[in-house]
């Protein structure tokens, strides 16, 4: 596949294309939710049941030994807290054993500063998932649902979260047009046609095609990292690389709003050899993720001390990371401390060659 190909050139993992459709789809009534195990006290309502229609739902599927899952977690915890009053009632499930999520639930979330005020629950012989994930591939994934229980917007919570806010503001209101979220949900697959349309001109080598499929995935989702970093490589790869420089500027400027395309900004930078990086870059887009993503998002932090690192400021480096290490669970919390404690263990060299 093209994204592999590309990828394993620049040495950067995207999360590339979702699943062409989710079940349920755009405008079908929501599956009934069935929990064999709340974590704390059940929800108000349930999609389907008695008094539904006075809550909006955002149903979420995730699992603890999910990484993205975990870090998606403070911003459902943000938007519970945010829309509760309003009538949103956010649905943590997973299809777990029950001691498994408690114990995450109940010992991990203190120790690691990492709260789930949301209703979290355990899939009820997997019947939840089975009625609402059957052809989807991935998770974290959510669901939102309308007070007339209808599916208004799917997606990935964590890749799509300004998405998802609008959808969750507009339905609260009363605002949210279903033939607005379909033709939205068609982008999505006209989206996922041009993906496997480029993977077929990567594979015959028709440099025209290529191009000409990368600007349309650009005008379909301006705000898309992936179809940006693939044209860069694109363009080394087709012998135009002096067109790269003027690129790499297009592709900041249409990421600044975009906390995830500016990560997958600087993953490619930083795999650059050093002769080939910009500062400046780095610097701008480290600290425009962390600022778009309020000090809360583990990746951006731990980037932007890798970035202040290369850039010497190694005070501020310890402090970021230190920042990443409150929010870090499971294996990503030991890496920050081994990551942390090289970061230390370089100022000292530093203060002693410095003397």
């Amino acid at each position: 596949m093209l994204q592999k190909i590309v990828l394993a050139v620049v040495g950067l993992n995207l999360l590339l294309a979702s699943p062409t459709w989710a079940t349920p789809k755009i405008g079908d009534k929501a599956p009934a939710v069935k929990i064999a195990k709340w974590m704390a006290s059940p929800p108000p309502a349930l999609p389907g049941a008695k008094e539904a229609e006075k809550h909006v739902y955002l149903v979420e599927f995730w699992a603890t030994w999910c990484g993205p899952c975990l870090r998606s977690i403070p911003h459902l915890g943000d938007l519970h807290k945010k829309f509760g009053k309003d009538g949103l009632i956010v649905l943590g499930i997973s299809n777990e054993e029950a001691d498994i999520v408690n114990d995450f639930y109940t010992k991990k979330l203190p120790a690691r500063k990492l709260e789930m005020p949301y209703y979290v629950g355990c899939d009820d012989e997997n019947a939840t998932s089975e009625a609402w994930m059957d052809e989807i591939d991935g998770i974290p994934y959510a669901f939102l649902v309308d007070r007339a229980g209808v599916v208004v917007w799917s997606g990935n919570p964590l890749g799509e979260t300004d998405e998802l806010d609008h959808a969750i503001e507009q339905t609260l209101a009363g605002k949210y047009d279903i033939d607005t979220a379909k033709k939205a949900a068609a982008t999505k697959e006209k989206y996922q046609e041009l993906i496997n349309q480029l993977q077929a001109a990567y594979q015959s080598q028709d440099k025209d095609e290529v191009f000409k499929t990368l600007d349309a995935l650009i005008l379909l989702k301006p705000k898309d990292a992936q179809p940006y970093l693939i044209r860069r490589e694109m363009l080394r790869q087709f012998d135009m690389a002096d067109q790269i420089p003027e690129w790499e500027k297009k592709t900041e400027a249409a990421m600044q709003d975009s906390a995830p395309g500016l990560l997958d900004l600087l993953e490619i930078e930083l795999n650059k050899p050093l002769s080939e990086r910009n500062a400046g870059l780095l610097y701008r887009s480290a600290t425009r993720a962390v600022d778009l993503t309020k000090s809360r998002d583990v990746d951006a932090l731990i980037m932007l001390a890798s970035v202040q690192c290369q850039l010497g400021m190694l005070d501020a480096a310890i402090a970021t990371q230190k920042q990443a290490l409150d929010l870090a669970v499971g294996e990503e919390r030991e890496t920050a401390e081994k990551t942390l404690k090289f970061l230390e263990e370089a100022r000292g060299l530093s203060a002693k060659a410095g003397k």
